[in-house]
């Protein structure tokens, strides 16, 4: 993987429409030129509903002092997106040893940048280890209260949140591959299932009176 050089250049792919890699260019020219390059956006959350947002710094090259939805960052040159999720992910936060969650990719292009996004979701609770030259600030949001500040958000992290949760819609029922565990939307899912099936089969039963268990049902 080409990292740094001597001289402290980082180097990026540049990539076309296809994701295919055409060449290589430092982080500054990719900026200043807008070149399409590859980055990588981590959702992490608690497992319960809460979103961590980040603060951007204000000595950030690329939309400063903005929130962010997710973690991560740009992918550099040779390096595989998973490694450079992981690596983003302790950089900037300190999360470290914890299974991550790929969802596929997606191409972003507005006026400021043209972006192909790695995507990808880890569970964490804390404490953050905040990497000072990227992030001054971090805190819970629901996904409700960021749709409702979005003004304040960088909108390829926006994207990326939005893509992240149609992929997890009608997942629930299932055990999250970052926690092991259902969330309490899948228990609750189940447990009305089990409710109603309980209904069903008192009403299947001999000798019960229809009347008997729609007053049973009404009384809950």
């Amino acid at each position: 993987m080409v990292e740094q050089s001597q001289t402290g250049t980082e180097w990026v792919d540049i990539v076309n429409e296809d994701n295919d890699v055409i060449a290589q260019a430092s982080r500054e020219q990719m900026r200043a030129q807008r070149l399409r390059h590859r980055a990588t956006y981590i959702v992490v959350h608690d497992g319960m509903g809460k979103i961590l947002a980040q603060r951007r710094t204000e000595t950030k090259d690329f939309l400063p002092g903005m929130l962010d939805a997710t973690a991560g960052g740009v992918v550099q040159a040779d390096e595989p997106l998973l490694d450079s999720a992981r690596r983003e992910a302790e950089e900037e936060l300190g999360i470290a040893g914890v299974p991550f969650a790929e969802h596929g990719q997606f191409y972003f292009e507005d006026p400021n940048c043209r972006v192909w996004g790695g995507l990808f979701s880890c569970v964490s609770h804390g404490p953050f280890a905040l990497q000072e030259e990227e992030i001054s600030e971090v805190c819970w949001l629901t996904p409700e209260e960021i749709t409702a500040r979005c003004d304040e958000f960088t909108p390829d992290s926006l994207k990326a949140l939005a893509l992240w949760m149609s992929r997890n819609a009608g997942n629930e029922p299932r055990k999250s591959e970052e926690t092991g565990q259902e969330s309490a939307g899948a228990k609750a899912k189940k447990a009305k299932a089990a409710k109603a099936r309980a209904v069903k089969d008192e009403e299947a039963k001999p000798g019960v009176e229809p009347d008997s268990v729609n007053v049973a049902r009404d009384a809950e």
